[in-house]
């Protein structure tokens, strides 16, 4: 027998008392594993800290439901800026977790005075109707990470301006052009 079997940490009371003190308690309200692969992968150390609160959000929701009905998991807009995701940059955040793999979204959509919202589904955890984990956090690499930052986010800030969104001008454009110096002394004479 090797030496760590017969340590003291690997059975016996001292591993009882590990377990004891780090297992949830019956009165916490849930909990969700978070294996370390999964928090060193490159998907979620290049996140920015919008993704991070809008993970963490949906993390809430999914242990809420005692991690039962993930792929059913409904977080609102309200919600995600109630948490502390900027309002302007919710999409952008679920984007980015979607692009990285650690989210898959299910669009919603509104009319008919009924809106369906977006539900989301972890990777990397086991899904409602029983699948195992689909991981797909894994595929992603530091190049993608790059190509998020530069080109991706753009394109799908873009994208999600196409459909039926009025554009917002910015304040500093006037709706009148400002008058030439040989147009105001026409005006003055």
């Amino acid at each position: 027998m090797s030496a760590v079997q017969k340590d003291r940490t690997c059975k016996g009371k001292t591993y009882n008392l590990v377990r004891k003190h780090t297992k949830p308690s019956a009165e916490e309200n849930g909990w969700q594993w978070l294996t370390r692969d999964f928090m060193e992968s490159d998907a979620i150390r290049t996140l920015s800290g919008n993704a991070h609160r809008a993970l963490f959000r949906i993390l809430i929701e999914h242990v809420s439901h005692a991690a039962l009905c993930n792929g059913r998991l409904i977080v609102t807009h309200t919600q995600f800026i109630e948490y502390g995701v900027t309002g302007e940059y919710v999409a952008d955040a679920t984007g980015e977790l979607e692009f990285k793999g650690i989210i898959r979204v299910q669009r919603g959509k509104a009319g008919d005075g009924t809106s369906h919202p977006n539900t989301y589904r972890l990777t990397f955890t086991g899904d409602y109707e029983g699948a195992p984990a689909t991981n797909e956090w894994r595929r992603f690499t530091m190049e993608m990470a790059k190509a998020w930052s530069t080109t991706v986010r753009k394109q799908q800030a873009e994208q999600r301006g196409k459909f039926g969104r009025k554009k917002k001008t910015p304040l500093w454009t006037s709706e009148m052009s400002p008058l030439r110096s040989s147009e105001m002394r026409k005006v003055s004479r």
